[in-house]
C-alpha cells in the first residue's frame, strides 16, 4: 500500500500486522492508519483484485479440507490431521495478512473532525 501523501509505504508489513499503525485499537480495526513515513491519516477504502483472486481459492482449499476430515483422519491419524491443520490455518492466516497488507488501497483523510454541511 503506497501513501497518497508521499507515495512511499504508508506501513510494513510487520507494523501492519503486529501493530495499531499509529492510531488507537477502535480506529485500527475500522480501517485506520497512519503512514509511517509522513503521518499522514490513511483509511484502507478496498483491496485490489489480486487479493480477490488469491482469497477464492484459499477458501476452497479450507472447505476442502472440512469436506474429506473424515477421510483424512482415518487415513493419517487424529495427530497428524491436528498438525496438517494447524499448518494450514497458520500458512493461510500468514498469506491473507500478507494479502490484504500488499493490495490494500488507502486513501487520505482530511480532517478526522470536520463535519460537512
Amino acid at each position: 500500500m503506497i501513501c497518497p501523501s508521499c507515495n512511499k509505504l504508508a506501513s510494513s508489513f510487520f507494523r501492519y500486522s503486529f501493530s495499531f499503525q499509529g492510531v488507537s485499537f477502535a480506529k485500527s480495526i475500522r480501517g485506520y492508519l497512519m503512514c509511517q513515513s509522513c503521518g499522514t491519516l490513511l483509511r484502507v477504502t478496498g483491496f485490489g483484485t489480486q487479493f480477490w483472486v488469491f482469497f477464492t481459492p484459499t477458501v476452497i482449499v479450507l472447505a476442502v479440507f472440512v469436506l474429506f476430515y473424515r477421510q483424512v483422519l482415518s487415513s493419517i491419524g487424529p495427530n497428524a490431521t491436528a498438525a496438517l491443520w494447524m499448518v494450514l490455518v497458520l500458512v493461510i492466516v500468514g498469506t491473507l495478512t500478507f494479502g490484504l497488507w500488499r493490495f490494500a488501497r488507502v486513501q487520505r483523510v482530511e480532517s478526522e473532525g470536520s463535519t460537512k454541511r
